[in-house]
């Protein structure tokens, strides 16, 4: 992890040594919250970049990450109860930074500029035919949105969905964001495979991805749900089971391994076998 002073507004993984003779893939991260905080999720990043990537996140390193997103821990969040009265911010009290759409394709700007750049690290180095767009909740919309891009191979949207009338809340109410990086209509500007990991039904993202499976018709779409909530299991080592079948997805998609595709392709997919996951698809071969 790191961050690159031709890229001051982001955060860079990439594996310890680059592969010799090997030109790596490229990942843009969109982070939970849509915070502007580039090791938000650093201890999944720097797995995904230990398996050959790029992943370039928005925000630079803060020196104390979200506590959601604190490394290797796996402990219950508390349970609030629906009852007890909503904590509110102070009027005119700033709000934590936020990244933007924008972001993501600064970064994916950036690694392309990077590869051709004489006297750059990644000087020959990046597969620039190789882009996936990937986050997380809020993140995972700003995936959404980029993945119109033409230079975009995949979508990968994690614990997301598109939001309709508000955000599901566990009181069963709804509550309005001001900032929403994606809308219906983006869902029909994609064009590449796409892959949702939702945390099952008490996942606030769990509607959203429903209706969003629903709407996508012709592209090749897979939509894995374990009972994890809207967490998922990216606090354990690795990124847990979710971590896992995101890798395996890229590895499909961007490196055409056909061990990874097993996850995923054929009513005996190894998602479709194991009982933690609840499994739908469209068109995937």
């Amino acid at each position: 992890m790191e961050m690159d002073l031709t890229l001051p507004d982001h955060t860079v993984y990439r594996p310890a040594e680059l592969p010799p003779g090997v030109k790596i893939p490229i990942l843009a991260w969109g982070n939970g919250g849509c915070a502007n905080i580039g090791n938000s999720s650093e201890p999944f990043l720097r797995e995904i970049a230990s398996h050959g990537y790029l992943a370039v996140a928005s925000g630079p390193i803060a020196q104390r990450p979200p506590r959601e997103e604190a490394a290797g821990r796996d402990a219950p969040r508390p349970v609030r109860d629906a009852n007890a009265p909503r904590a509110t911010r102070a009027p005119n009290s700033p709000r934590p930074a936020q990244s933007n759409n924008a972001s993501l394709t600064a970064a994916i700007d950036w690694a392309i500029a990077e590869n051709s750049r004489p006297g750059s690290k990644y000087e020959g180095r990046l597969d620039t035919t190789k882009i996936a767009v990937l986050g997380r909740s809020c993140g995972g919309l700003q995936a959404i949105a980029i993945g119109a891009d033409p230079r975009v191979k995949t979508v990968i949207v994690i614990n997301s969905g598109i939001i309709r009338g508000g955000v599901p809340q566990p009181d069963g109410s709804l509550e309005q964001r001001q900032y929403i990086p994606a809308g219906v209509e983006d869902l029909a500007k994609l064009h590449t495979p796409i892959a949702y990991f939702v945390g099952g039904h008490t996942d606030q993202a769990f509607r959203g991805s429903e209706a969003d499976f629903l709407i996508i018709d012709k592209l090749p779409l897979f939509n894995g749900n374990m009972d994890v909530g809207h967490g998922g299991t990216f606090r354990q080592p690795d990124g847990g089971p979710m971590g896992k079948a995101v890798i395996d997805w890229i590895d499909w998609q961007l490196k055409g391994d056909k061990e990874a595709a097993k996850s995923f392709v054929g009513a005996d997919c190894r998602l479709c076998r194991d009982p933690k996951w609840t499994v739908k698809k469209k068109n995937l071969r």
